[in-house]
């Protein structure tokens, strides 16, 4: 039999149409395989969203984060100002896993009253905060020392800063004086208390009901943590 150089050309043209197949079908098949499982990223993912460290979020450092139209993510137990929040509404920004998504929950606590004083109780009362009367600073810092398991304490009425000064006396125990010109949000951020302690005298009905407010913002139920 005479093969001519014409049937040795078919031959191996054959042989590396099928050597070509045998290499080329297992990738054609395992691409589905991996690709049909792959999770789609999405704008909510962690991987994709923009991450503030920030324990304290305003609008100066949501500007500064160029967040405007994005997804992102905060620290546990971070606040958001007011003029955080105005600045999330504006500008299209997602907050992944924020209270901001979800049915809005007040963290309440303790006031306790010394003497007697209508306004202050009745203010108290108006923001669903429980409220408690003793007679003196003493009995006041005792009544406090009790009630921290059950969030934010305030004392108001008395010398706040005997009471203060009785609670500070345990070293598990932070106590603060405040009053009305007190920046409540760096205080509640460099020093973290655990009770609050004013005077009675010079806070209307409308100056309690805005203070308590401001301390159910902070929405901290197992209390309140130091900053490192």
């Amino acid at each position: 039999m005479t093969i001519d150089a014409a049937y040795i050309d078919q031959i191996v043209q054959n042989v590396m149409r099928e050597m070509k197949s045998r290499v080329t079908v297992p990738a054609a098949v395992s691409a589905p395989v991996t690709t049909s499982h792959a999770k789609p990223v999405t704008a909510t993912e962690p991987s994709t969203a923009l991450t503030i460290a920030a324990k304290v979020v305003s609008e100066d450092i949501l500007v500064a984060a160029r967040a405007a139209g994005k997804t992102i993510v905060l620290q546990a137990g971070a606040i958001i100002t007011p003029s955080g929040k105005d600045y999330i509404r504006k500008n299209g920004v997602t907050v992944a896993g924020s209270a901001l998504n979800k049915p809005a929950t007040v963290s309440t606590g303790s006031f306790i009253v010394v003497g007697n004083n209508a306004t202050c109780q009745s203010a108290a009362s108006a923001t669903g905060w429980k409220t408690l009367a003793v007679s003196n600073e003493l009995d006041a810092a005792l009544a406090a020392s009790q009630t921290l398991k059950n969030g934010i304490t305030v004392t108001c009425g008395g010398e706040p800063s005997i009471v203060a000064c009785l609670l500070n006396r345990n070293a598990d125990v932070r106590a603060a004086v405040i009053t009305k010109a007190t920046n409540l949000l760096v205080l509640t951020t460099v020093m973290s208390p655990q009770v609050v302690c004013l005077d009675s005298s010079g806070w209307s009905f409308g100056d309690i009901l805005k203070l308590l407010r401001s301390l159910s913002a902070a929405n901290r139920p197992q209390g309140w943590k130091e900053i490192v």
